[in-house]
């Protein structure tokens, strides 16, 4: 039996090129889970799958949030958005109620905070939930590769997203307490 609205755990995940990050919320500021799988090889997106569907088993999630890859500014590798497709099917064949918010959509929520950038985002995020302070990479200098980190803020990101969209703000200052 799943839970609805009070105490709906809302489930997160963000694709990258070495797996994917996932977050667990139960309200806007309540994380309970999160982290990243990996999986290298030729059926790198079976295995990846296969993680997702243990997650899935383990912390039984009412609502899964994606990035919307059919946004003009989405820019996946092809192996990506398999992989997205895959886990919305996998989650739609498990009940689970699928939705998905374009970055236009992010910026939008965080707007409130002065955030823009992945950056300024991930600083708004760490700044409300401090179990994730921690967590939060320094900001990206031209000539750096990307931080693995900033996909785990991209999977909060899009739970916050979900909040903000259905009316309940968690970039708003004022639900910061």
């Amino acid at each position: 039996m799943r839970r609805r609205h009070k105490g709906e755990l809302v489930l997160a995940i963000r694709p990258s090129t070495r797996g994917f990050a996932f977050a667990l919320f139960e309200g806007p500021l309540s994380p309970l889970n999160w982290g990243t799988r990996g999986a290298s090889g030729s059926q790198r997106n079976a295995r990846l799958l296969e993680a997702f569907g243990r997650l899935v088993e383990n912390l039984q999630p009412d609502v899964l949030v994606l990035e919307d890859l059919s946004a003009p500014t989405a820019r996946r590798s092809g192996r990506s958005r398999r992989l997205q497709r895959l886990i919305a099917g996998y989650a739609e064949g498990q009940a689970i109620e699928v939705r998905s918010y374009s970055r236009t959509h992010i910026r939008e929520c965080f707007a409130e905070a002065g955030a823009v950038t992945r950056h300024e985002i991930a600083s708004a995020i760490a700044a409300r939930v401090h179990a994730l302070k921690t967590q939060l990479p320094p900001a990206r200098k031209p000539w750096m590769n990307e931080d693995t980190r900033m996909h785990l803020f991209d999977a909060v990101s899009l739970v916050m997203t979900f909040y903000c969209k259905d009316g309940r703000s968690a970039v708003d200052e004022r639900a910061a307490g």
